[in-house]
């Protein structure tokens, strides 16, 4: 129930003018599922919140004043998909109020791969600062953004949340998706895509993965082409065109790597980098990148940058979809606060079989779960330390198997991390079940259910045979683990708990050693 004391911070600002740049206009409610009604719910990422929360401001956070009341800012954004047309607006209102308002969003500058980002911002009939810490801790703002067509249809985003009416809730909390009155999109619709840098002091970098039906993006520092930067009649009439060439098929995309400056929408010749983003084909197996500076209006001036004429190669993975793909990550080590990261991951192979691991042919002999809280910000993994033997084949990798439970989404889901190695007889696996991202975009906090351990290992007929460590099937829980006492090693801003040397999951270990 909210308190008296907001609802009067939202009745004086309702009275008070609005703000042109956010103007709140009363609007009716969603109505989803009436067979006459033209509202209806997207499962198909077509129109997806990404975030909204409020931003720093010159004393607290940034505020809105009007008529004597000065309420927060919300700011946020919305994406919808390529080739999606329509206008795009957000409803909201204080939880158990009547009436929905309703504020329109603006396309932004720049889009991540896939989408086209709008912005919008809301802070009528809310609350601020003068709010007291009890009136704060009942306070829910509800909100959900919906596309709205030609013909008056709107198309509401209930990508996250699957029942029709069920909106986003924004509340203090403390952690957990909505809490610290922000949201980010939790994972939802996220667009596959590849990053390739190429950076001024010629080195290049290939983040995240690059997928058959996903995206290529390329961030190019144009300062590593200089010199074709000619004019015509005082304007530009250079460019730098970024080539792509994918394989087996052959396709070449391209588009340009620079934006120039505007005066009075004149162009000029101070030029910045600009990402390229282009589709990756569906049969693609690797690309192959290189650059074009030319110098136009007569001039014959022209600059590659190509890899010295072998130009710059990347293989392509296969989609997300793909049996190799599914639910599959790779555990990297990586210089920052937190020392290790999950990234999607494809096998370069097919698992055939799966048997019992009764020969000590692997054996877990480390386990822990790690804690960084810096600034306050929590992050949670568990690290699993695997010893592997020789074996009858090849070994291929090795992995940690982890099912957990979702409370925001109320799903459950299994993770297939594969390891790194760490020296000839060791690998390191892990799980992240709880991460806090910017604006809590890319945050989650889940519950881990179950765990086994496992290696992949090429037979000398050919068939990849996957050997288990997982009790027959019956798999290890979190009891297991830190039932029996541990032990704490400390990291910067925070620790680790490893099982103790009696912990249940370490009982092959305890097998193999007598």
């Amino acid at each position: 129930m909210r308190t008296h004391h907001l609802a009067l911070l939202a009745l004086l600002s309702s009275c008070a003018p609005l703000a042109p740049s956010g103007e709140a206009v009363r609007a009716s409610a969603p109505v989803i599922g009436k067979a006459d009604g033209a509202d209806q719910s997207d499962h198909s990422c077509q129109v997806v919140l990404r975030e909204i929360g409020r931003q720093p401001g010159t004393d607290g956070y940034k505020t809105e004043c009007t008529g004597g009341v000065c309420n927060w800012v919300w700011d946020g954004g919305v994406e919808l998909a390529d080739g999606v047309s329509g206008t795009v607006h957000v409803l909201y209102r204080l939880k158990g109020d009547a009436t929905w308002w309703q504020v329109d969003a603006t396309p932004a500058t720049h889009s991540q791969p896939g989408f086209v980002r709008h912005d919008f911002s809301i802070h009528e009939h809310l609350f601020g600062p003068s709010a007291s810490e009890s009136e704060l801790a009942a306070a829910r703002i509800e909100l959900i953004p919906f596309l709205e067509l030609s013909d008056g249809t709107r198309i509401f985003d209930h990508n996250r949340r699957s029942g029709d009416f069920d909106n986003y809730v924004l509340e203090q909390g403390t952690y957990g998706a909505g809490s610290g009155f922000a949201l980010g999109d939790e994972g939802a619709c996220a667009p596959v895509f590849g990053r390739v840098s190429f950076f001024d002091s010629w080195g290049e970098h290939l983040s995240g993965t690059l997928r058959q039906g996903g995206y290529l993006a390329i961030d190019y520092a144009i300062d590593r082409l200089p010199k074709c930067r000619g004019t015509h009649n005082g304007y530009p009439a250079w460019d730098i065109v970024a080539y792509a060439r994918f394989e087996p098929g052959g396709q070449l995309l391209s588009g340009s790597v620079r934006e120039l400056e505007n005066v009075n929408g004149q162009p000029t010749n101070t030029a910045h980098a600009r990402e390229l983003a282009l589709k990756i084909p569906g049969d693609a197996t690797s690309v192959q990148i290189w650059f074009r500076n030319y110098t136009g209006a007569g001039s014959s001036c022209e600059a590659w940058d190509s890899n010295y004429g072998k130009n710059y190669s990347y293989s392509v993975s296969p989609p997300l979809s793909d049996p190799r793909c599914k639910d599959i990550e790779l555990w990297t080590s990586v210089h920052s606060d937190v020392p290790y990261a999950a990234v999607p991951h494809c096998l370069a192979y097919t698992v055939d079989k799966n048997v019992n691991a009764d020969s000590c042919e692997l054996y877990l002999s480390g386990f822990g779960e790690g804690y960084v809280g810096h600034y306050g910000i929590p992050n949670h993994w568990l690290e699993a330390y695997l010893t592997v033997g020789p074996q009858q084949g090849q070994l291929l990798g090795a992995g940690m198997y982890t099912r957990y439970y979702d409370p925001a989404k109320n799903e459950t889901g299994e993770r297939f991390g594969i390891a790194r190695q760490i020296d000839a007889a060791t690998w390191q696996a892990g799980f992240f079940h709880q991460k806090t991202g910017y604006m809590g975009s890319g945050s989650f906090s889940y519950t881990v259910k179950a765990m086994a351990f496992f290696i992949d290992v090429r037979r000398p007929s050919g068939e990849v045979v996957r050997l288990w460590q997982s009790r027959h099937g019956a798999n290890y829980d979190w009891n297991d683990a830190f039932g029996q006492p541990t032990s704490t090693t400390y990291i910067p801003y925070g620790n680790i708990q490893y099982a103790g040397s009696q912990a249940g999951i370490l009982d092959v270990k305890r097998a193999c050693a007598k």
